[in-house]
């Protein structure tokens, strides 16, 4: 071997891009000759027998080179597959030759390809080549095959790990069997030696664990023909049956976690485990929504193991998530922990209105159609609230063209976000105060349009019950299948939710809340238009202009008392409709 040298290489064969899939090889005396190629094409990805020559010619510039691509006749030397007689040769002859060079060549702009080299020889005829493929050369194979697959084994037992089936030909002496390594008395092998000569051996390996823990060793074969040798890892585990591994979860201290959002609150508990074989894991089953995070996944084999938790929510609302605890050969435990996150402070720049929610002068009645909005400007609404939760976007109005319609519109698109690039968002548009003791009826209504939606997006639209709570709130997605899919793009819904007879505030609002990612590669976009509270026909009213809207109701007993609600008995009923019309009936309860 010679390494770093930088004399002529002389005898030089290449492999050139041909056609898809193909190659060719090319050769030349060296780098002042001319290149001969081949004119045969070969396969990628194939393996391929090659035979080059270099012959030494009496005279001066005529040596010869010759390539043979899978030669089938190993005793006499067939026709070359390429050969460099009557190529151009400008330089001197080799004087000698001194070593095989391997050689990759790359640039900025060409990359060489990659090869696989196996089974190099070399000879001074073309039968002593081949000859050397058949010889009484030592020979030795062991092939594993592990059967162990416990996760544990008791301590004190007998398992069968592995064989070993040992083919050897022409060995010179016997080859030793022996285990090495800081647990070697742990397994344990049929035989120590396998005699010389030629034959076939099966060593079987055996785990005999005296001591918990994971145990891991290499048993060798060794042989006076060092390019022989060989070893195979060994690794498995022990537990002890009389003494099981044990997980005590230690969190009751653990109170309810509540902060804002983009802020962190963060707990410690402890955890403690005892005769582990190997250590445990802490795992978060993922039910929060990434809200939660532990700062240790790793169980001590015996010991106490402290564990922060930390509540990191991205948005409103309550959050509960399960840590699970494990290891071999214990039981599972769980604990659960919970949060609450409200509204944090909105980013700087942000669009829309801050909190807190008022809850003053609660409407008993209802009726935006968004006329009073401004087409892509935040919407801005008498005490109604245009939140940007997370990010700096709220809610917009629209107008659309052809009919003068408004709405309230909002997307995540922003074409000045690369492709890749967006960020978190989350806007909620809030309606003012809403009077549930009062209304008649409790039905709430509105209308929505989507459009530029896809199958599988991961953008999407809530309506969402809310309660007052300080200065934050407490909101609840309500089942509600708002359009989500391309077959429903530029389709209006109408929804007419009913709140009769529910557990529902005194006072409370509802809230349309959009969660998705602003950026270019997000296009969902939602229109909310005419919602309305309180608005149809009231309980107990049957003589009601369906073609009108009913803006109040006041009922009037037999004694003058005036109520929103019937009174018991006969009632004289008011009806006043968003028109300014009234009308008058009598109803019994």
């Amino acid at each position: 071997v010679t390494d770093k040298k930088t004399s002529s290489e002389i005898g030089r064969l290449l492999a050139v891009a041909s056609n898809e899939g193909k190659f060719k090889f090319k050769m030349a005396r060296n780098n002042s000759t001319q290149f001969v190629e081949s004119d045969a094409e070969y396969n990628l990805n194939t393996t391929y027998l090659v035979v080059m020559k270099y012959e030494f010619v009496d005279g001066q510039k005529n040596d010869i080179v010759r390539l043979w691509v899978n030669p089938t006749d190993t005793k006499n030397e067939p026709a070359a597959t390429v050969s460099s007689e009557g190529a151009a040769f400008s330089s001197a002859d080799a004087n000698r030759l001194q070593a095989v060079e391997l050689r990759q060549g790359s640039t900025n702009s060409t990359t060489g390809p990659q090869l696989t080299l196996d089974a190099l020889r070399i000879a001074n005829a073309w039968g002593d080549l081949f000859d050397a493929q058949s010889t009484d050369e030592p020979e030795l194979a062991v092939t594993p095959h592990v059967v162990y697959n416990l996760d544990a084994a008791e301590t004190g037992s007998t398992t069968p790990y592995a064989t070993y089936m040992v083919n050897y030909k022409n060995l010179p002496s016997a080859t030793q069997v022996y285990i090495t390594g800081a647990n070697g008395n742990q397994f344990e092998a049929n035989m120590t030696e396998i005699p010389a000569g030629s034959g076939s051996a099966e060593v079987t390996v055996n785990y005999k664990p005296t001591a918990i823990g994971r145990h891991s060793d290499r048993i060798n074969f060794e042989t006076t023909v060092n390019t022989l040798n060989c070893g195979y890892a060994l690794a498995a585990m022990a537990y002890d049956p009389q003494n099981l591994p044990t997980i005590t979860v230690n969190g009751d201290n653990l109170k309810e976690f509540k902060c804002k959002v983009g802020e962190t609150q963060e707990q410690t508990f402890t955890v403690t485990t005892a005769n582990f074989p190997d250590y445990g894991k802490a795992v978060i089953k993922g039910d929060a929504q990434g809200a939660f995070v532990i700062n240790n996944a790793t169980l001590l084999k015996s010991g106490e193991t402290a564990i922060k938790v930390t509540f990191k929510p991205t948005k409103i609302g309550s959050f509960t998530e399960t840590i699970t605890f494990s290891g071999v050969k214990a039981e599972s435990k769980t604990l659960v922990v919970k949060g609450v996150a409200q509204a944090g402070a909105p980013e700087p720049g942000a669009e829309g209105d801050v909190l807190p929610l008022s809850d003053v002068a609660p409407y008993r009645k209802l009726n935006e159609t968004f006329n009073g909005t401004t087409k892509n400007e935040p919407v801005q609404i008498k005490d109604w609230k245009n939140l940007a939760l997370q990010g700096t976007r709220a809610w917009w109005g629209y107008e659309w063209t052809e009919d003068g319609n408004k709405a309230a519109k909002i997307t995540p698109y922003d074409g000045k976000i690369g492709s890749g690039l967006g960020t978190p968002c989350q806007m909620m548009l809030v309606t003012p105060p809403l009077d549930y003791k009062n209304a008649n009826p409790q039905v709430f209504s509105f209308r929505v349009m989507g459009n530029f939606m896809i199958q599988g997006m991961t953008d999407k639209l809530e309506v969402c019950y809310m309660e007052k709570d300080g200065d934050s709130f407490y909101a609840e997605p309500i089942d509600i299948a708002i359009p989500a899919t391309a077959d429903l793009n530029k389709e209006w819904q109408s929804f007419n939710v009913h709140l009769e007879d529910q557990n529902i505030a005194d006072v409370f609002y509802i809230g349309f809340r959009f969660t998705g990612t602003r950026g270019s590669d997000n296009t969902a976009t939602y229109y909310i238009d005419d919602v309305t509270w309180g608005l149809g026909t009231p309980t107990g009213v049957t003589a009601v202009d369906a073609t009108k809207n009913v803006a109040d109701v006041q009922y009037v007993n037999l004694a003058g008392q005036v109520s929103n609600k019937p009174h018991a008995g006969v009632n004289i009923v008011k009806i006043v409709y968003t028109d300014g019309t009234v009308s008058v009936t009598k109803v019994v309860k």
